[in-house]
């Protein structure tokens, strides 16, 4: 590859236009006005304060707002995935979820006497969803099967427990807890 003379590298980039040093130059040393404006001084005095409003007292016969029902004030935690009433003691069912992709993903929930326990039935071997077999939570890729109670391993090849989910139930409604 053939080298190009500093000289000419230069001209190329304009540093040895006719005059352009001595503009550098002189750009360097003259002083430019600023470009943001500097404040005046006001000679207008100082003007009063204003006062804030005081509130007026309520009268006697004005009666307090009513308090909301806890149900109403209360922020619910977590999502939504069934009603209590759909999950029996001992029982596990699997519901699916969608994302704001559209995406399911499925969940094993199973009523025990520690309350709702919660897992994704994705098996952590492979990635399969896991299937509900009796009262086990069968992977039909490679054959792992899970218990649904603790998402520990029962059979591999699987050697990591399922992901589990913290569950809410309240009014009803059994709510996933998913971050």
């Amino acid at each position: 590859m053939e080298q190009i003379p500093r000289r000419v590298f230069l001209a190329l980039l304009g540093a040895l236009a006719p005059g352009a040093l001595t503009n550098r130059a002189q750009a360097a040393t003259t002083k430019k006005p600023s470009a943001t404006p500097t404040p005046k001084k006001s000679s207008t005095k100082t003007t009063k304060s204003k006062k804030t409003p005081t509130p007026t007292p309520k009268s006697a016969n004005q009666s307090p707002s009513p308090t909301p029902k806890p149900s109403q004030s209360r922020i619910l935690e977590g999502v939504f995935i069934a009603k209590s009433s759909e999950l029996a003691l001992r029982q596990s069912k699997v519901f699916f979820l969608k994302d704001s992709f559209g995406i399911s993903t499925g969940y094993s929930l199973t009523r025990t006497t520690r309350g709702v326990v919660a897992f994704d039935v994705r098996c952590t071997h492979a990635g399969a969803p896991c299937a509900l077999s009796g009262n086990q939570l069968k992977c039909p890729a490679h054959g792992s099967i899970f218990d649904p109670e603790s998402g520990q391993v029962i059979r591999g090849p699987a050697v990591e427990p399922l992901k589990s989910y913290r569950t809410v139930e309240a009014d009803g409604e059994i709510r996933i807890v998913i971050s």
